[in-house]
């Protein structure tokens, strides 16, 4: 993974330098170079004291991001020692707060990127990305989690790729900032299906039964092609019931890969459609993960992952 930062001196090395500069003056200009010196230091040292202790620089993610599943929540800790970076992330949000917080979109590095590298700490660090691509850091995976995720995320870095996944910024209104990350299980982790790029899904909480996908077993089965259980992406468009007691009522069509694979039930469509049409409309396409299972004689079954 190849990023691009910009380094500073450290206050500590700002300070020996003007004290030698301060000896330097003294030495030639006697008591006045001394007084002289003497200012420079007292001024360095009291910018050195009032600089705050999370300067941070922006750096330029060159990797393609990999959409992650969001089917979990995991809290991001350290995000104390990364507070103005959220902050500034948090101002600069485009997005509508949401009762969760302000919505970002979180990218995971591991680090070292070298996996054979054995020396330096091993770690998952948390980076949220800004409007021009550029990532700030927010903190990191807590360290029992780290032995899970880090070895996927290393595969990625080695093909040049960084996982991604939603965030939430917490406590805007209070000004101390915490992040939580819509992140799935490592088992989950990586889609199957990315035909449908990056553009975001709706929260992953609970599975919903897609109903008539007996009359898609085809479109099921080459989209698993022979792999399951299979995690993807799926599409929600608005339709009516095709046949039962609420024939012709208004529901949601599940689409993969641009076919339908089945749609919701009525009771689930009058659930899930106002979501749907607004996620549409903030988004562009009402999105969603799913899982498709081998449920032996039954066939091939999908379960969507929507929000509760």
């Amino acid at each position: 993974m190849t990023m691009q930062q910009r380094t500073e001196p450290s206050p500590a090395a700002v300070l020996i330098s003007v004290a030698v500069l301060a000896l330097v003056l003294t030495v030639a200009f006697g008591p006045l170079g001394f007084v002289i010196g003497l200012a420079l230091f007292a001024l360095m040292f009291a910018g050195a004291k009032h600089r705050t202790p999370e300067q941070f620089t922006p750096v330029r993610i060159r990797s393609r991001l990999r959409r992650l599943s969001t089917a979990g929540r995991v809290a991001v800790v350290g995000e104390s020692q990364h507070q103005d970076a959220i902050a500034e992330i948090a101002r600069h949000s485009t997005v509508p707060l949401l009762e969760e917080g302000v919505p970002a979109t979180a990218v995971l590095v591991p680090e070292p990127t070298d996996r054979h590298d054995r020396h330096d700490r091993r770690a998952v660090r948390v980076d949220l990305l800004r409007a021009d691509g550029s990532a700030v850091t927010a903190g990191y995976l807590r360290g029992d989690q780290v032995a899970d995720y880090r070895p996927l995320l290393l595969e990625l870095a080695e093909r040049g790729e960084v996982g991604s996944c939603p965030a939430r910024i917490m406590g805007a209104e209070q000004g101390h900032y915490g992040v939580h990350l819509h992140l799935g299980a490592p088992r989950l982790l990586m889609l199957d299906h990315e035909a449908l790029g990056t553009a975001s899904t709706m929260p992953a909480e609970q599975q919903v039964t897609v109903t008539s996908e007996e009359a898609h077993q085809h479109v099921l089965h080459r989209v698993v092609d022979g792999r399951t259980p299979v995690h993807v992406i799926a599409e929600l468009r608005e339709s009516r019931i095709t046949n039962g007691t609420h024939t012709g009522e208004r529901t949601l069509e599940v689409l993969l890969e641009g076919e339908s694979v089945g749609q919701l039930n009525y009771a689930m469509g009058l659930r899930y459609y106002d979501i749907a049409q607004e996620w549409s409309a903030y988004t562009g396409r009402a999105l969603c993960e799913a899982v498709i299972t081998n449920k032996g004689t039954r066939g091939l079954q999908a379960n969507l992952l929507l929000p509760r």
